[in-house]
């Protein structure tokens, strides 16, 4: 769309220029030219022509001026997210590390209760062999209850 309006504005230009060329006769008389305070004899096309070049160049002034005034805001606004990003990256680093450290800890708290238990159920063991049939059935069914 841009482009589009880009040719408009570039061909309205070679419009006026070639106007201008093939009529600069006509622009160039003289006429009576009434200021409020004076009168003057001026080339009214020219005037015309002159005061169509400055509103062009104060509309071209203009329009690189907000041209550059996005271009800044969309930098500082890309810088923004981009400070935003780290500390959302940095926070979800943390996140993670925590989970890591957690998921360590329940492990080790884990392997220390299996082995607990490895060692409870090797000394109920030791303690069946050495103790009479109905002793051992009897410590099976209190285990049984506890559990």
């Amino acid at each position: 769309m841009g482009r589009v309006l880009n040719l408009l504005a570039w061909g309205a230009v070679a419009v006026i220029v070639a106007l201008s060329a093939l009529n600069w006769s006509v622009l160039a008389a003289p006429a009576q030219l009434d200021l409020v305070i004076a009168h003057v004899q001026v080339p009214l096309g020219v005037t015309l022509l002159g005061v169509t070049a400055v509103l062009a160049a104060l509309f071209l002034v203009a329009s690189l001026q907000n041209q550059i005034g996005s271009l800044l805001e969309t930098r500082r606004l890309f810088k923004e997210v981009k400070r935003v990003q780290d500390l959302a990256d940095r926070a979800e680093a943390s996140r993670i590390e925590s989970l890591h450290e957690h998921l360590a800890t329940e492990f080790r708290q884990l392997n220390e209760r299996i082995a607990s238990l490895d060692a409870a159920a090797g000394a109920a063991a030791k303690d069946r062999q050495g103790a009479s049939p109905v002793s051992a059935e009897v410590a099976t069914l209190g285990e049984r209850d506890r559990g």
